[in-house]
Order: C-alpha cells, then sequence, then structure tokens
C-alpha cells in the first residue's frame, strides 16, 4: 500500500465514520426531544460502569462525546475502510449496513450485558424499544 493510498483510506475512514457519528448523534437528539424511552441511557450506565476499571488512572473527565467520537469516528472507521472490499455486497452503502448491523448485534449481546443492561437492554422492563 503506497503512502498516498494509506492517506486515502485514513481520510476516507474518517469521513465515512464521522458521518456516522453525527447520525448517530442526531437520532440520540432525536430520541431525547421527543422523549422516547427516557428511561434508556446506555451512557449514563457505561459512564457508571467504567470507573472502576480506571481507579489507578489520573482523574481526566472526559465528555460522553468525547468517547463515542474516539470509538465511532476512529476505530470503527479505519476498520471499516480495511474490511471494506472483503464486506459482501456491491455498494458502499450495503456495506456500511453489514457493518452497522454487526456493531449492533455486538452491542446487544455484549456490551449491554457488561454494563448490567441485559441482552438488547432487556432487563430494563421495557420490552423490545432499547433493542430497537
Amino acid at each position: 500500500m503506497t503512502i498516498t493510498r494509506s492517506y486515502r483510506w485514513i481520510g476516507s475512514s474518517l469521513v465515512a465514520s464521522g458521518c456516522g457519528t453525527l447520525a448517530h448523534m442526531g437520532l440520540m437528539e432525536l430520541k431525547t426531544a421527543l422523549h422516547i424511552l427516557p428511561q434508556f441511557d446506555p451512557s449514563s450506565a457505561l459512564l457508571e460502569t467504567l470507573p472502576p476499571l480506571f481507579a489507578n488512572v489520573t482523574h481526566v473527565q472526559a465528555p460522553v462525546w468525547l468517547l463515542s467520537q474516539l470509538n465511532g469516528a476512529f476505530l470503527i472507521g479505519l476498520l471499516f475502510g480495511y474490511v471494506f472490499h472483503r464486506l459482501p455486497g456491491r455498494s458502499g452503502l450495503a456495506k456500511g449496513f453489514l457493518l452497522g448491523l454487526a456493531g449492533w448485534l455486538l452491542l446487544g449481546i455484549v456490551l449491554f450485558p457488561a454494563i448490567g443492561l441485559g441482552p438488547f437492554g432487556i432487563s430494563l422492563g421495557l420490552g423490545a424499544g432499547p433493542g430497537l
């Protein structure tokens, strides 16, 4: 991989994931504005779970959006750029949908139970809403 191609790959990955992050932020703002599932706040549950893991780290308070941005606009974007040609599908939209679906499944099956919400947030007693 040439240096120019590497820079293009990184730049394209960051732009694509930045768009995904903006879409996620927009959906979360819409959820808040429309008062949809106000009891469902995985960001707060994550922030309550993380401090014991970093008990010996100096106190650095990062806003929640920074954690989301690091994950969404950097790591996932680079992953998407790296696996793009290996993903099934003919268009970038189809490939992005498949990666998004995989991420949703990973969150619902691994992260939500790890932060005490149960698979797809079912332990909140809110039905299928949190998973959707």
